[in-house]
């Protein structure tokens, strides 16, 4: 399974994406110059600092009182003139590696280059005059480091001159053999949509300095020479080279300051390159091809067949059209390689571009966005059956309890942790919009804690480790809810919710005027409700809190019930207010119908119908992540033709040589990686989860067969799909009906669960590793 092309990366979204959780290299291909452009997912400008704002908790105070009264105006300028603070810090470019190459004279001929998603290698093969060229490159996980080897079909016709270039404050040596690139990271980045004299800083003082990085390439050469340059390395004459490249930065958690409480990283840099330069290629690949295969083998997906024969970009450009239907699998797929290239144990985060980033002003920073977009990144990690690749998010959220704690107390006078629209490696948490007007819509929007401790319940249902539930899981899901708990405040129909509240990043019209702050919205509510639901189920199973337990209970039970509009939609805000923009990129009121399990169309009919034409009132056009979100609710509502719609919509081509347009619809570039535009990487992983959600779909206590399939994937099948309460899932089906489902448990304890399929259920039990065979006829 391959994305390959006739012709070399003309820009960055054509080069093809290499990593391995923490080093990240987009491949270019080129025949007179290879570029290689360099990420390290620790790379980020700034250091560790506090932006809450003291006295903050008053205005909170004020503007709740403002919003009780319907004064939504005046309580927005309140929050934006008092309780917004500083920026993130911005995700970094490491640099490029450059291989200038020299070949005999002649014309190239036979270009290939290709990206293989069996073993996670890009490869490259042409001809000059009468000579073939080959190029391999991988990212090693067990090795740390990134690998090439570039060989011809005649001795002593490999001739290059190694070289870096870097956008920050950088220095470039050989020394031992080595060619190293050293540098130091800014100490601010503004964002790119933030008008600035001086966007970029570097402070000279120890305590404000940015994070220390390096990277260090060596090369062993079969034949010919390799010499050492002021700035650079050149190969002579050789018959093949191996180049090896590590990279590493100071950065030593969120909580220290990189320049001087840093990691040794030159030191930590050469170690990695000198491990891996005790062996050669092949053993090389060996090891990371078997690493990688551990992950990416567990699923298998056949959705009909293909054109393979057709290079990439012509396999996309008949999007629209109901043909090929193997382009689905290829993208399911390439949403699982990528996680597994971002998002390894140990590493951090996959951010809004993966770890994959050429600007030194990336859009929106390329952080944490945490109010949809960081989610969206692991929604496909426990369906797709890459649970590890979820660790570096759990991780994260411990870290953020700390900075959040803080943030709660000084501007909602709350215990608990809370964390808002965007955050960075430095655990940011306070509100941002630097106190700018009509900046709430955004930054204003304290949630993202109870969201994203959702993802930490999810991992233990479908893994059943009551461990991590105890040692990880419940104390962030414990603590966002004792926030919620704390700013909850009673209506005067004796109801709790929390006040006051944002839609993101969408604004109504009140008044004359838009306005994005009201008295609360429906996914506020619906995020404090399975926020509060998660930490009482947790409570029960670790029989623990018996105090905290009830008062969550008893807050569960007066939660205001969600509404129906005039036009039969589901009420985004507390009332019925007039949309500014009906068309509005974000869904965030269907939180409780995907990626909640609160509304659905066997449970709460009603509701879901209500969901259904609130999709239809939106309409079938956004930015790529959007449609990836609308696929899921789609599917949730068991439309698998309209999902499918939506779906193409995903593969449609996005020029990347024009001059970007934010508006502009979603779809691909030529690398596959998902546009807003720009490029986004939840809209591939998003997608990737989609495609699960139509074929598999599961709650604590049911698991649904084929629940929106689409005619267009009419025979075929699906193996390795995971399912809450720790069930492994294979699926055939022909004609558009099952064929068989193999359910495989995973858990050591004996559970009854009911599987769905066509509309009917059928109860079953699993003990332990137990598998158990259904066909069409047993429903």
């Amino acid at each position: 399974m391959e994305l390959w092309y006739k012709k070399p990366a003309a820009y960055w979204e054509e080069a093809l994406p290499l990593g391995n959780g923490r080093l990240g290299a987009m491949v270019w291909s080129g025949v007179e110059q290879e570029k290689i452009s360099l990420n390290e997912d620790s790379l980020w400008s700034g250091y560790p600092q506090s932006h809450d704002i003291p006295g903050a908790e008053k205005y909170y105070e004020e503007a709740r009182r403002l919003a009780r009264e319907k004064k939504y105006c005046e309580a927005q300028a309140l929050i934006e003139e008092n309780v917004l603070g500083q920026y993130t810090q911005s995700y970094l470019p490491l640099g490029e590696l450059i291989l200038d190459m020299v070949h005999p004279e002649g014309e190239v001929s036979d270009y290939r280059r290709w990206l293989d998603l069996e073993k996670a290698m890009c490869g490259l093969r042409y001809s000059v005059g009468n000579v073939s060229y080959a190029r391999e490159a991988f990212v090693s996980a067990p090795d740390q480091v990134m690998v090439m080897r570039i060989s011809a079909d005649k001795a002593g016709k490999v001739s290059l001159r190694a070289g870096y270039t870097c956008q920050l404050r950088a220095t470039v040596s050989t020394e031992d053999g080595c060619m190293v690139l050293d540098g130091i990271a800014p100490s601010q980045v503004d964002p790119s949509y933030v008008n600035s004299e001086d966007p970029v800083i570097y402070e000279e003082d120890p305590k404000k300095k940015g994070m220390r990085f390096c990277a260090m390439l060596s090369i062993r050469q079969k034949g010919g020479t390799v010499t050492e340059l002021p700035e650079g390395l050149e190969v002579a004459g050789a018959d093949s080279v191996t180049l090896y490249l590590a990279a590493r930065t100071s950065f030593n958690g969120p909580f220290c300051q990189p320049f001087l409480e840093g990691k040794p990283y030159r030191e930590n840099c050469l170690k990695d390159l000198r491990a891996a330069g005790e062996s050669d290629y092949d053993a090389l690949a060996a090891r990371h091809v078997e690493d990688y295969r551990t992950y990416f083998d567990r699923v298998r997906i056949n959705l009909g067949a293909g054109r393979e024969e057709l290079p990439t970009p012509e396999r996309l450009a008949d999007w629209d059209q109901d043909v090929d239907p193997a382009r689905y699998a290829l993208l399911f797929q390439y949403g699982r390689y990528l996680l597994i290239a971002s998002s390894r144990p140990g590493t951090l985060p996959a951010n809004l571009q993966g770890i994959w980033n050429q600007h030194l002003r990336a859009p929106w920073s390329s952080n944490y966005t945490v109010n949809i977009n960081t989610e969206m990144n692991y929604w496909a990690a426990e369906t797709a059956n890459l649970a590890q690749m979820h660790e570096p998010l759990m991780e994260f959220l411990d870290n953020l309890r700390v900075s959040g704690a803080r943030t709660a107390r000084t501007h909602y006078g709350a215990g608990g942790f809370v964390a808002h629209h965007n955050s960075d490696i430095w655990c940011l948490s306070n509100p941002v919009g630097n106190r700018g007007k009509g900046t709430a819509v955004y930054a204003f929007w304290p949630l993202s804690a109870g969201w994203l401790s959702a993802h930490a319940y999810d991992h233990y249902l479908f893994s059943g480790d009551e461990e991590f539930l105890r040692r990880t899981g419940y104390p962030i899901i414990r603590d966002a809810a004792r926030f919620f708990l704390d700013v909850l405040s009673e209506t005067e129909e004796g109801k709790l919710i929390f006040s006051p509240s944002t839609s993101p990043e969408n604004n109504f019209l009140y008044g004359g005027k838009r306005c994005a702050v009201s008295e609360t919205t429906t996914m506020t509510m619906a995020i404090v409700r399975e926020t509060l639901g998660n930490a009482a189920s947790c409570c029960r199973i670790l029989g623990t809190d018996s105090r905290f337990l009830e008062e969550l209970e008893e807050a569960l039970g007066r939660l205001p019930s969600y509404k129906i509009g005039a036009r039969g939609e589901l009420l985004e805000w507390n009332e019925e207010l007039e949309e500014s923009e009906p068309a509005h990129r974000h869904t965030s009121h269907l939180y409780p119908l995907y990626p909640g399990r609160e509304i659905s169309v066997e449970e709460t009919p009603e509701l879901a119908r209500a969901c259904a034409r609130t999709l239809e009132l939106r309409g079938d056009e956004s930015t790529g992540w959007a449609l990836a979100w609308r696929i899921s609710l789609w599917a949730h509502l068991r439309d698998g033709e309209r999902a499918y719609r939506i779906l193409k919509k995903q593969l449609r081509p996005i020029d990347g040589s024009s001059p970007l347009n934010y508006m502009a619809g979603g779809g691909c570039y030529p690398n596959m990686f998902g546009g807003h535009p720009p490029f986004q990487i939840d809209s591939n992983f998003g997608t990737c989860a989609g495609i699960a959600e139509m074929l598999v779909q599961s709650t604590e206590k049911s698991v649904t067969l084929l629940p929106a399939l689409p005619k267009a994937f009419g025979t075929g099948m699906v193996s390795g799909l995971r399912a809450r309460g720790g069930v492994t899932v294979d699926i055939s089906f022909r004609d558009g009906k099952l064929e068989k489902a193999v359910l495989t448990g995973t858990m050591p304890r004996e559970r009854e669960f009911t599987v769905c399929y066509g509309g009917s259920r059928k109860q079953i039990r699993l003990a332990g590793e137990e598998r158990i065979v259904l066909t069409e006829v047993d429903f």
